[in-house]
């Protein structure tokens, strides 16, 4: 067993780690407190990660990207979420869809558009499930055919015409491109008809409505967009009819370990700066680190951090090995590392008392934004259900026996 990372991996985590601390946290608060979700999108920081090739860490080398695994991504995810979560979300969203682009597209839909996303330092992806009846609902733990997922696409000669809205969209209405599940059998169930479409943002019929205003993970989009007799191409279709299920299952091996990284990051950022606060604090004549209360819930802010991440890691490499508990593993390492960062801001908050709520400190935003992925990414309650799921299958096992 070796916990030891590769050069590559260090040098990738290790530049992130520059990124954020030099770039993206000294100006982290001030963004977070722009009105408008528009003017927060963060254009600048997402050229600069382009130029340091962070962006397109998970595009395939052939095409000119990193071609990074699944440990990278998580590795760079957490040290940009230590400077915002938002903004290691924006990049998350198109790492999520490495596999895809490696793995599912056609040679001819990888020519048509990994060269676009590539070139472009400003795109992004969006990945476009949840609408207004269907938010749970597609993470597939219930399924059947009346669920409230209305979003269709019909066949008509060489296009689909795709109908239909999505909300809460993460990227939604400032990513170039989308992958659209519909509905191209609406007599089936979601994960016998739900299909998956190469939408560019400025295909006719696609209009962005407006962005969701919120209070955690601010500095990232969560969009409403419709179609309305959107046609795309037929070859546009990925995979083929009714596989949105197996594109998920067989192609996004990490995206739950990714998602588990952001999380944490924030909580290992809240950690960091309680550690600092209670060092240079004094009260009773004494730095409050000194204090066997303070001292405890340092410890076990690290001790839950340290025990996220290691299982992180570890799905991480099984995902990267494409082993099937990867699968139920990182739907459990999401909630784990979600609840861990949401404790770690939670005791940050005591540790700083009164001074937690103030805005001249940013643990009140860590607070926010951690709740964020407590129901990102799936709820928490669904993930369990899931891997509850994934635990009980006919020789599923979590250590090979």
């Amino acid at each position: 067993m070796d916990f030891g990372l590769s050069e590559e991996q260090k040098r990738w985590r290790a530049l992130a780690h520059e990124f954020a601390e030099k770039t993206i946290k000294p100006d982290a608060l001030r963004r977070d407190r722009i009105p408008t979700a528009a003017e927060r999108i963060p254009w600048d920081w997402i050229r600069e990660a382009d130029r340091l090739g962070i962006r397109t860490l998970g595009v395939p080398r052939e095409f000119g990207g990193a071609g990074a695994d699944i440990l990278t991504m998580c590795l760079v995810g957490e040290e940009l979420a230590v400077g915002d979560l938002g903004f290691a979300v924006i990049m998350d969203q198109c790492w999520k869809m490495a596999h895809i682009l490696s793995d599912a597209m056609t040679p001819e839909q990888q020519q048509r558009f990994i060269p676009a996303f590539v070139k472009d330092p400003e795109a992004t992806f969006a990945i476009a499930f949840t609408e207004i009846g269907a938010g749970s609902d597609h993470q597939g733990y219930h399924d059947s055919p009346d669920i409230e997922f209305r979003t269709t696409a019909v066949r008509e000669g060489g296009f689909y015409v795709i109908n239909g809205s999505k909300r809460y969209v993460s990227n939604g209405g400032m990513a170039k491109l989308y992958f659209v599940v519909a509905r191209t059998d609406p007599s089936k169930t979601l994960r016998e008809g739900g299909s998956v479409f190469i939408v560019p943002s400025d295909t006719p019929g696609f209009r962005a409505d407006f962005f969701h205003e919120k209070s955690s993970q601010r500095l990232a989009t969560n969009g409403t967009f419709h179609f309305e007799n959107c046609r795309v191409p037929a070859g546009n279709l990925l995979g083929g009819e009714g596989l949105m299920s197996r594109l998920r299952s067989e192609f996004m091996w990490g995206s739950k370990a990714e998602a588990a990284a952001t999380a944490l990051g924030v909580g290992r950022a809240a950690y960091e700066y309680a550690l600092q606060y209670a060092k240079e604090r004094v009260q009773g004549g004494r730095r409050i680190v000194e204090l066997q209360a303070v001292a405890m819930m340092l410890a076990q802010m690290a001790m839950k951090i340290d025990a996220a991440r290691t299982q992180i890691w570890r799905t991480a490499w099984l995902a990267d090995c494409k082993q099937p508990e990867a699968r139920t593993l990182g739907l459990l390492a999401k909630v784990n590392a979600s609840e861990t960062a949401f404790e770690a801001c939670k005791l940050a908050s005591e540790i700083l008392g009164g001074a937690a709520i103030m805005h001249e400190h940013p643990v009140e935003k860590y607070l926010r934004d951690a709740t964020s992925f407590l129901h990102s990414d799936g709820t928490n309650q669904v993930c369990l259900l899931r891997a509850a799921q994934g635990l009980a299958a006919p020789g599923a096992a979590l250590y090979g026996f």
